[in-house]
């Protein structure tokens, strides 16, 4: 498992080329004059000084990407996503990965005192830019640290969009994540190696958390059965029925989906049982993302 470090040349070359495009002159100047300076004189103070700084003299509008961005971002690092950044955290991002380390070891003090002072706009650039950091296989520890928080926005900016986790977390600290952002209800859709990641344990923990849900009477999220691929356990045959007594579409699309990735003899009978809505949802091309985007909709506008 694990990420190979970015080409960090190229990274930092498509940053600057992202930041050129939408800076005034003022703004450019100011940039790039610090860029240089900390390549020519990487003092620590002025590095520190210099990520703090940038939204004062960048501001923070929001970055525009184009499509050929959009590829570019994840040619440099598979399911790394850039949409939704701002140009502050574009150039934080630019400041921490282009700074001349000398090595690992001082990477890592550097990168633990920036993390250990750092407010919230902060730690969203930091943890959103853990996967082209350098020196990834060093950064577990404060990946782990960014799922235990309780702020929605930094939790985000380390979960969603973000290869990272799925590259370096273990099972029981993966399965945490995909359970607390179930219960934070943040869009699973988004969480890059959900299906990949998948394993028996998670597929316990889903739908012990679906009963208790249910128990309480409270609404369970469709997308929440995308990770139980082939590792359901008997009786996740009854939490399918379940989703198919529901007068939810996309909970009994749901079901159906969920059934199919079982791919077992159970799984065919019960969509056997349900062939009218098999090819329904055949028919309307239902994905799991599509289901996932309305879910994260809907719960946006309540």
């Amino acid at each position: 498992m694990g990420l190979a470090q970015v080409d960090n040349k190229a990274l930092t070359k498509f940053l600057k080329g992202l930041l050129h495009r939408q800076l005034d002159q003022a703004s450019w100047q100011w940039l790039t004059t610090k860029l240089d300076n900390l390549n020519n004189d990487p003092q620590l103070r002025n590095f520190y000084l210099t990520f703090s700084a940038v939204p004062r003299y960048l501001g923070k509008a929001s970055l525009q990407l184009t499509p050929e961005d959009i590829h570019q971002v994840s040619a440099l690092r598979p399911g790394f996503q850039m949409n939704g950044w701002t140009i502050s955290q574009t150039g934080r991002a630019l400041v921490v990965c282009a700074y001349p380390y000398s090595d690992p070891e001082t990477f890592i003090k550097i990168i633990d005192q920036l993390f250990s002072t750092a407010e919230v706009s902060e730690l969203v650039a930091l943890y959103s830019a853990l996967p082209v950091m350098p020196y990834p296989e060093k950064l577990k520890a404060r990946a782990s640290e960014g799922i235990r928080t309780n702020m929605s926005v930094v939790f985000d900016a380390v979960v969603l969009n973000n290869p990272y986790p799925s590259k370096y977390l273990d099972e029981g600290a993966w399965n945490q994540m995909v359970l607390k952002a179930l219960f934070m209800e943040r869009p699973l859709f988004r969480i890059y190696g959900l299906e990949e990641r998948s394993n028996l344990s998670l597929s316990k923990m889903i739908s012990d958390y679906a009963h208790e849900r249910w128990a309480a009477g409270r609404p369970t999220s469709p997308e929440m059965w995308r990770p139980i691929m082939e590792h359901g356990t008997i009786s996740i045959y009854q939490d399918l029925e379940q989703l198919i007594a529901l007068d939810d579409p996309d909970q009994q699309s749901a079901a159906i989906l969920a059934a199919k990735a079982l791919n077992t003899r159970e799984s065919q009978a019960f969509l056997d049982q349900n062939d009218s809505l098999v090819k329904q949802l055949e028919n309307a091309s239902i994905t799991w993302d599509k289901i996932g985007e309305r879910w994260w909709s809907k719960q946006q506008m309540n």
